[in-house]
């Protein structure tokens, strides 16, 4: 207290015990106030720290410099020997971690970077201070800390410190640590509470920086997802344009084979023909055998001729889609068989009501290709049963086939089915160019479907198709239940 007032005091107080007595209380009084003052200017300064704490998470600062700049200001705040932030290193189960970021004073070891090793913590603790315990602790040596959290302590030469939790969306990120190095300290309850609201803007820190992180992963995510499509654009319209070029080449070609291959087939039938009008006396049985059979061959070339032709067409032509009724088509198809050969006994069974959006001709091509072959192979049992109908996959895609009980095949060479000229059945046995089947399968393709088959020698033959596109992974699975 002030000298010259203590003496005016003095002066008005005549007797020494009561002027004692006012001199004890007047001292305690400014020490009050002097704690006081010094209380509310710790508060400012914490209300500054904190102010800027917040204003640096509203700007675009990266954490680390946020930690940075928050460990110098609150370690000269509290006038600690060290604040650092201490990160658990994910899966690690609270055990394992490393200080990224503090502000110690020279005088003490730098904690950066160094790995620590708990094996009690994430079994004992993780859990309380995830639910927001705070450690303060005075003295690490008279606290009742064990052995190995004292050495822990020990190797960064505290003395006193003060945990606050860091979490980040409620889980435990890491931990606020005060340290005081140079002797024990008792934190006060202004310091501790003063510690946990920095700790919890903090945690605003690390929650923005999951929200930039993630959001940074699905714009990361999105631009490749846009340069994948923008590569998948640039490498479909590159098949466009060589799709394109094929066709022309194929319309090239199929010009070629129409007319340039016709007219020296043309010319090999006709004086074959002129030579067994003109000559045919002057020729012995051998040499008519072989224009004739130089005749017959030709015209094969020519019927190949025209299956190739049309086998193009069906790959080029455009699909004009509408609503057909298959079961129509199949009984017109199945009535023209039995009108070409009246004296066949077979029956034919066909399920009504088949309506399918699809390319009315190409869908008759299709289904007149496959009862052709039903007739054609069952042509050598005196009786014969044809069917045609559907059934429903376990992805509710109506499954159609068409059903022989002719001749079969051995589905060891099922997968030659469906190549041009493929044939299964020698020429002398069954008539075909093997191009119905190819034929077929191609316009199953472009309705978006697929076809295959099942049979077995002389216990006829079925096959499926569909007209729907179907899932990958079902695909066998259908084509077990479609052959059970």
């Amino acid at each position: 207290m002030n000298l010259e007032l203590l003496t005016k005091l003095q002066g008005l107080c005549r007797d020494e015990a009561a002027f004692e007595e006012v001199k004890q209380i007047i001292t305690s009084e400014v020490q009050h106030l002097d704690q006081e003052i010094t209380q509310a200017y710790f508060q400012v300064e914490q209300q500054k720290a904190l102010f800027r704490v917040v204003t640096r998470l509203r700007e675009p600062i990266d954490l680390e410099t946020i930690f940075h700049s928050t460990a110098v200001e609150v370690r000269q705040l509290l006038q600690a020997d060290r604040v650092g932030m201490f990160r658990f290193y994910p899966e690690s189960g609270w055990d394992d971690g490393e200080f990224v970021s503090e502000d110690v004073d020279s005088e003490f070891v730098s904690a950066m970077a160094q790995k620590v090793h708990d094996h009690c913590f994430g079994e004992q603790f993780a859990i309380h201070y995830q639910q927001g315990r705070i450690q303060s602790v005075a003295d690490i040596y008279s606290y009742g800390l064990s052995e190995c959290h004292i050495q822990i302590l020990s190797q960064f030469q505290i003395r006193a410190n003060l945990v606050v939790p860091l979490l980040q969306s409620q889980k435990l990120w890491g931990l606020l640590c005060i340290h005081q190095c140079r002797a024990p300290r008792k934190w006060q309850t202004t310091e501790i509470e003063f510690v946990t609201q920095i700790a919890n803007h903090l945690g605003v820190a690390l929650k923005h920086a999951e929200l930039t992180a993630n959001l940074r992963a699905e714009v990361l995510e999105r631009l490749q997802a846009q340069q994948a499509v923008q590569s998948l654009n640039l490498g479909l319209h590159r098949t466009i344009v060589e799709l394109q070029a094929v066709n022309k080449e194929l319309e090239a070609f199929c010009y070629s084979v129409s007319h340039d291959l016709r007219a020296p087939l043309r010319s090999i039938d006709g004086f074959s023909q002129a030579l067994l009008e003109d000559y045919f006396n002057l020729l012995d049985t051998t040499g008519q055998d072989y224009l004739r059979r130089i005749r017959g061959a030709t015209h094969r070339m020519g019927q190949l001729i025209d299956d190739l032709l049309n086998l193009s067409r069906v790959t080029r032509s455009d699909i004009n889609l509408e609503l057909v009724d298959l079961s129509l088509l199949a009984s017109n198809i199945c009535h023209e068989l039995q009108q070409s050969q009246p004296d066949r006994e077979v029956e034919f069974v066909i399920q009504s009501q088949l309506l399918v959006e699809g390319d009315k001709h190409l869908l008759r091509v299709v289904l007149t290709n496959l009862l052709n072959n039903a007739w054609k192979f069952t042509s050598k049992h005196p009786q014969a049963k044809i069917e045609f109908g559907t059934i429903m996959s376990d992805t509710d895609i109506p499954i159609y086939f068409v059903k022989d009980d002719g001749a079969g095949f051995d589905m060891a060479y099922a997968n030659k089915l469906f190549g041009p000229f493929q044939r299964l059945h020698g020429v002398n046995e069954f008539p075909g160019n093997g191009i119905g089947l190819a034929t077929v399968q191609r316009i199953v393709h472009r309705h978006g479907g697929r076809v295959w088959a099942q049979a077995a020698v002389e216990q006829g033959a079925t096959f499926y198709f569909t007209l729907l596109a179907e899932e990958a992974g079902d695909e066998s699975e259908q084509q077990d239940n479609s052959s059970s």
